[in-house]
């Protein structure tokens, strides 16, 4: 059903579809006219509003920290100690990580910031080449 989309500086700036149909990072699909760009950086389900921003820098589309639930691992849980890399995004590059157990399920340390992970999306865990596992970011 529709709702508002709200600015970074709570202004109502126009009407979406249902916020169930917006990810993080989104850019297009927002009919928002106005010059720059917007894009997705939050959601509210209960309301049902989409919050957005012209800032591509904005805090809340890159996180180097994240946690996964319904991990599956296929050979076993690896070895907590050491880094692998994470894939958060089809075709999306390898990132180094570290990996430790959270009450949900995994936390996650990325190396590097990583622009628009989306609660929903799925989270590959690699050792190289070898897929190890991976879960749902919460």
């Amino acid at each position: 059903s529709p709702g508002k989309v709200v600015d970074e500086n709570s202004r109502e700036i126009g009407v979406h579809d249902g916020a169930i149909f917006y990810t993080i990072g989104q850019r297009h699909g927002l009919n928002i006219g106005g010059g720059l760009p917007y894009y997705v950086v939050g959601k509210d389900m209960a309301k049902n509003e989409v919050y957005v921003t012209t800032k591509l820098d904005d805090s809340r589309l890159w996180l180097n920290d994240i946690t996964v639930t319904d991990v599956h691992w296929i050979n076993g849980q690896p070895d907590i100690s050491r880094e692998y890399q994470i894939r958060t995004r089809y075709r999306a590059p390898l990132v180094t990580c570290t990996i430790s157990p959270h009450e949900r399920g995994l936390n996650i340390k990325l190396s590097e910031e990583v622009r628009a992970i989306t609660p929903g999306q799925s989270a590959v865990i690699y050792d190289g080449e070898h897929v190890l596992g991976g879960g749902i970011v919460v």
